[in-house]
């Protein structure tokens, strides 16, 4: 569960899971306060983050020489659809198959399932 609430300042939300706490707004240039990540890049930040969390997970399991995975995430619309642009880099010693397998893995976290396939979104105001 996570829960976000708004009053009038425009447009800093508090969200929380019951653990953790954060700011969510928008950019001055949209009329936000510019207090934390705007919702789409917390979505951004959500993607690249489960990946990297993925990729650490199998490279040490595997005992892969890594010392530091950094994952760019952007997003871009192409004929009208959403794409999520990844680029992973890897501090290491890695040969080409290591990196074609760690660019399948990365379509394996959880949030790229979730954003990869289709999802009903259901909304009731109480």
């Amino acid at each position: 569960m996570v829960k976000a609430t708004i009053n009038q300042e425009h447009y800093a939300c508090s969200v929380t899971n019951g653990s953790h706490d954060i700011i969510v707004d928008e950019p001055l240039e949209l009329g936000g306060t510019h207090k934390g990540f705007a919702p789409k890049g917390l979505l951004m930040a959500s993607l690249a983050s489960c990946v990297a969390i993925t990729l650490r997970m199998y490279a040490d399991r595997k005992e892969w020489p890594i010392d530091k995975i950094e994952v760019e995430v952007n997003i871009d619309t192409e004929n009208g659809e959403t794409i999520f642009l990844e680029e992973i880099t890897c501090t290491g010693v890695l040969n080409e198959e290591q990196k074609i397998r760690l660019e399948e893995i990365a379509t394996k976290c959880p949030v790229s399932k979730i954003l990869a396939a289709g999802h009903e979104i259901r909304s009731k105001v109480l």
